[in-house]
């Protein structure tokens, strides 16, 4: 990753923590900069992980955005946040499978989100699940390779 970028990253975590306290449970960056396949314009995924969140997503911005922009308006324009409760990340969302590829967790109070991973890891393993790219270099899952049509796969 960018130094400047990492250095900007670690204000964002500081300023996060400075917010929130502890219950700023995880601070996870992924994606294509944490892999080193980011293009100028790529953005820098992060997931957040934050107790007491208000259910109103654009409540959530509000809270998160200004500590972005504090941190500086062009890091602000860069990164894209996710914000969650413990309960909603504790439920396997389906760009957890890009994270296995690559992330950081700059932020992990008690192993929370490594454990997320390590059980989402399990269930791929349980399922078979492998990880294939296409001709062109996309990577994709094929969740359960002895699937029957209209069997439900959960993760």
């Amino acid at each position: 990753m960018d130094p400047e970028l990492d250095r900007s990253l670690q204000r964002f975590r500081q300023a996060l923590e400075e917010r929130f306290g502890d219950d700023l449970i995880t601070l996870a960056v992924f994606g294509s900069r944490v892999r080193g396949e980011a293009r100028p314009e790529s953005d820098l995924d992060i997931l957040l992980v934050i107790r007491g969140l208000p259910r109103q997503r654009f409540a959530r911005r509000r809270l998160v955005s200004p500590l972005a922009h504090a941190v500086g308006d062009s890091f602000a324009e860069t990164v894209s946040t996710i914000p969650l409760t413990p309960e909603e990340a504790s439920r396997v969302k389906p760009f957890y499978l890009g994270m296995l590829d690559g992330h950081r967790l700059l932020v992990d109070r008690g192993g929370f989100f490594r454990g997320v991973l390590d059980r989402l890891e399990r269930r791929l393993e349980e399922l078979g699940a492998r990880r294939l790219v296409d001709e062109l270099g996309n990577a994709y899952w094929d969740l359960k390779p002895d699937y029957v049509l209209g069997e439900d796969i959960v993760l």
